[in-house]
């Protein structure tokens, strides 16, 4: 997959979120592959490196959906009785594994950040 096709994947799949927020995961992820670029990593290996787009925008798009907040309860209260909060179902998907693993994504923007963090310290030291 090159570039561009990554891109429009992810553009189109994260239709749902604001456009600025859009705009800064795909500015991010561009980012990510230029770091990759100047450190010799073939275009290509630097987006396998982010992972699958449609895993990124699944990741992106469930973190979107927003948790019902718990209803406060008024500090005086009479003795009426309370209504039943509302019940809320969550799908889950089942054909991915139960256990949690680090997507290459955030593999590479945890390197990314080591290796920022170690130019800036040996600049320092200079």
């Amino acid at each position: 997959m090159n570039r561009t096709d990554f891109f429009e994947t992810l553009h189109h799949g994260l239709r749902s979120l604001p456009e600025d927020e859009r705009a800064s995961i795909i500015k991010d992820l561009d980012e990510h592959i230029a770091v990759s670029l100047e450190n010799g990593i073939s275009e290509a290996d630097a987006i396998a490196l982010l992972g699958d787009p449609t895993d990124i925008i699944d990741q992106y798009v469930q973190e979107a959906v927003a948790v019902p907040k718990r209803v406060q309860q008024p500090i005086i209260q009479k003795s009426m009785p309370q209504p039943e909060p509302p019940q809320v179902q969550v799908k889950t998907k089942t054909d991915k594994p139960a256990n949690k693993q680090i997507s290459p994504f955030k593999i590479v923007l945890i390197a990314g950040m080591c290796f920022i963090i170690l130019m800036l310290l040996l600049d320092a030291l200079d």
